[in-house]
């Protein structure tokens, strides 16, 4: 068995989360991109660029460091984290029409640590806020708060801890309004996806996305469509990490179908376009795989483009023939789609 074989440490580090983390480089983009707004952060500065140039430099305070960025009707939106005093909470920025802001702190922190913040918009505004907190990285819990323009309204805790680590979150509102989240969770014997949906005010009881197996299931993302939603993460066969994605249709998951080569980590599902795509690393053939699927999940086109494995690309834009896609430290380049085999 050799299933760390094409795991590059990029995605090691992301399967757990590791409290006051190093800031490096990155681009950030709406999974939901209609504005084609861009974020670029490093270190304690961060800029927001539009389509044609222009740009916002950010600034954040001291051990600021933003990981999630969402576009809403009259603006964007970025939440991340700030580290001080052996603590780290949650900071929440706005833009909109009245201008910059920044959100009050989501209430009632119990724990030293809260993490990986994700924006829900609902009615393309802001309409919460999911993250993880917990007294160490190995006993974080899974919250929620509703905003309502103004405050933020009650905690909810979707998921409280386990014997193991709960990581890799993500969530999207679908269409109908409902809140979807998705993560990983220990089951005692490896790491597998889990749900939860928020209808009517009520979250219901966590549950696994997918029969139980007996390899990990790592780093999910989700992203809402017309008629539901798709996810799409790493399971691992007893060999290699493979791209596996399922479809939402409001209620329940389909059977999970595999994509893509081994090595396959890292995924990153984007609408662009309105078309839906999903970029992730093949860390076996050192490229970046970039998916074009229906809402079903169905593979229309693929390519694929050498790059570094410790930085995940966006796109930039799609013709026909080919894709854009920009690095960190690569202002542009580009992939020729070729027919799904």
């Amino acid at each position: 068995m050799q299933f760390r074989r094409y795991l590059p440490l990029s995605i090691l580090a992301s399967t757990s989360v590791v409290l006051f983390a190093a800031e490096g480089a990155e681009i950030l983009q709406p999974a939901n991109s209609q504005q084609g707004l861009i974020l670029a952060t490093e270190q304690s500065r961060a800029t927001v660029e539009q389509p044609g140039g222009r740009r916002k430099q950010l600034r954040l305070r001291s051990q600021e460091h933003l990981t999630d960025f969402v576009e809403t009707r009259s603006g964007w939106a970025a939440a991340g984290t700030r580290a001080a005093s052996n603590k780290q909470s949650i900071m929440v920025l706005e833009q909109s029409s009245a201008g910059l802001q920044r959100l009050p702190d989501p209430p009632s922190q119990t724990e030293r640590l809260r993490a990986q913040p994700r924006l829900m918009v609902t009615a393309d505004e802001i309409g919460g806020l999911a993250w993880l907190e917990g007294s160490h990285p190995g006993s974080l819990s899974i919250r929620t708060a509703a905003w309502n323009g103004t405050d933020w309204q009650p905690v909810e805790i979707v998921s409280p801890p386990l014997k193991g680590s709960q990581t890799g979150l993500s969530g999207t509102v679908l269409a109908d309004g409902s809140w979807l989240l998705v993560w990983a969770a220990y089951d005692g014997h490896d790491d597998e996806i889990f749900w939860s949906q928020k209808k009517a005010s009520r979250w219901s009881a966590p549950r696994r996305l997918a029969p139980n197996n007996l390899w990990p299931d790592i780093t999910p993302k989700v992203v809402a469509t017309k008629t539901g939603a798709l996810v799409a993460w790493s399971r691992n066969d007893g060999d290699d990490y493979r791209m596996t994605i399922s479809k939402f249709d409001g209620s329940k998951w389909y059977a999970p179908q595999t994509v893509g080569g081994r090595g396959a980590v890292d995924p990153q599902l984007t609408i662009l376009d309105r078309k839906i795509y999903l970029l992730f690393n093949s860390a076996s053939t050192a490229s970046w795989s970039i998916l074009e699927l229906q809402p079903t999940g169905r593979v229309l086109r693929q390519a694929s483009v050498a790059g570094p494995g410790d930085e995940r690309p966006i796109l930039t834009w799609t013709s026909s023939h080919q894709v854009g896609l920009r690095f960190a430290s690569v202002r542009e380049t580009t992939a020729q789609w070729g027919a799904n085999r």
